[in-house]
């Protein structure tokens, strides 16, 4: 058999990712699909749209056949430590023989040669960086005008990034996983317009948040996942945004002391100085984020310290989490009939726990214990944004089956 896997948010499933999931099955031939999608919280340190079960039950409805989840200490991290997770997850199901994922260069050889310089950096290579950095600008753009340098022509963007990343990890793990890149189509990932039929996440997010279903969020998502998004809406259960948290982030900022806010992780420079001044007079997120940031402090810099200070993720977890002996879980989110048949086979081939009720879980490995800790406290956070108050109760990780859906 021939399993192809997709590195996911699905914030929410649209029709750019069924697009790009229909083009992996075409591409590949391949006779199953498995996607590892983030839980709560996202890459940029966002907290998703809709809860997780939602959005995985989009993506089966949407063509997948199985949805794992990525556990929030990789989930919510910057693109290597994302990659490294997932490909780490994948790698243990020891069943997958293809990696797809979408990019703006559409090139695998181009990003397969950033890949070996990265992974290989010379010390002139590292200089430019430094240069880079000491002109004031982020790391991540560092890393991408010094590459754009050395091969001649632009070739760093966001999803290339990501991209990029995806085979650093696969390379790093020894992992025969074939990687496969599908180019973008229509507009860049940050496009915050609707531009028809197939619109960034982003345009969509804006959209929902701002004008709530119209035509133009029709017309942009799969209808499996618009009645998802309905039925959520109907149930007060969403969307969600950071802005909702508000008050959560604000109390952690007064109640911590800056030798407390210096412990979380990627924090440098005195930067806690910062934060703490800023979270005693920043009345909403936005405010807050847009006053500490700069060129060198990104947005999404900001937002992910700021989740990691919500959620207590620290400098420890992190450190585990990019050892290359610390294990991972593989917890199944959704899941079809094609699915089903993948997890007979995951269980006997997988070299990594499997977790399909929580309440059964079992471990002695400190890390894993302390992990799915992380990914429980994240939805019991994640929940208290929700407006309806039936659904802000904790432990719903123990409540909540994964979604099944049967052949008809």
């Amino acid at each position: 058999m021939s399993v192809t896997a997709i590195v996911s948010e699905y914030n929410p499933f649209h029709n750019g990712h069924k697009y790009n999931l229909d083009m992996a099955k075409r591409i590949t031939a391949c006779n199953y699909t498995i996607s590892v999608m983030s839980g709560s919280f996202m890459q940029r340190g966002e907290p998703a749209l809709f809860d997780k079960w939602s959005r995985a039950k989009m993506a089966v409805l949407g063509g997948l056949d199985l949805v794992i989840e990525l556990p929030v200490i990789y989930s919510c991290q910057p693109a290597e430590n994302f990659a490294y997770g997932a490909i780490k997850i994948l790698k243990s199901l020891n069943i997958v023989d293809y990696l797809c994922f979408g990019s703006e260069s559409g090139n695998i050889d181009d990003l397969s040669k950033i890949s070996k310089i990265l992974i290989n950096e010379s010390n002139s290579f590292k200089k430019r960086i430094n240069k880079k950095l000491n002109q004031g600008v982020s790391y991540s753009k560092a890393i991408g005008d010094t590459i754009n340098s050395v091969l001649g022509h632009n070739t760093i963007y966001p999803n290339n990034i990501l991209g990029i990343e995806y085979i650093k990890a696969l390379q790093k793990q020894n992992s025969n996983i074939k990687p496969i890149t599908i180019k973008r189509i229509k507009n860049d990932y940050s496009e915050t317009a609707i531009t028809g039929s197939i619109s960034s996440a982003t345009a969509i997010r804006k959209e929902l948040g701002t004008c709530g279903i119209n035509n133009n969020i029709i017309l942009s998502i799969p209808e499996t996942s618009l009645n998802i998004i309905k039925e959520n809406i109907m149930k007060n259960k969403g969307p969600i945004f950071y802005e909702d948290f508000i008050n959560l982030v604000l109390y952690q900022l007064r109640k911590f002391d800056v030798t407390e806010l210096a412990k979380l992780p990627y924090m440098k420079e005195g930067i806690e100085y910062r934060l703490k001044n800023k979270g005693d007079i920043s009345y909403t997120l936005n405010n807050l984020i847009s006053s500490i940031k700069t060129k060198r402090y990104t947005r999404t810099y900001i937002q992910r310290m700021l989740c990691h200070l919500l959620l207590g993720i620290n400098q420890k977890d992190v450190l585990q989490s990019k050892d290359e002996n610390s294990p991972v879980y593989i917890r199944i989110l959704a899941f079809n009939e094609k699915g089903r048949y993948l997890l007979r086979k995951i269980k006997s081939s997988a070299s990594s726990p499997i977790i399909i009720k929580t309440a059964n879980f079992k471990s002695e490995n400190a890390f894993l214990n302390r992990m799915l800790e992380l990914d429980i406290l994240s939805t019991d956070i994640y929940n208290l944004a929700i407006k309806n108050p039936e659904h802000k109760i904790a432990n719903q990780d123990f409540l909540i089956s994964p979604f099944f859906i049967e052949k008809k």
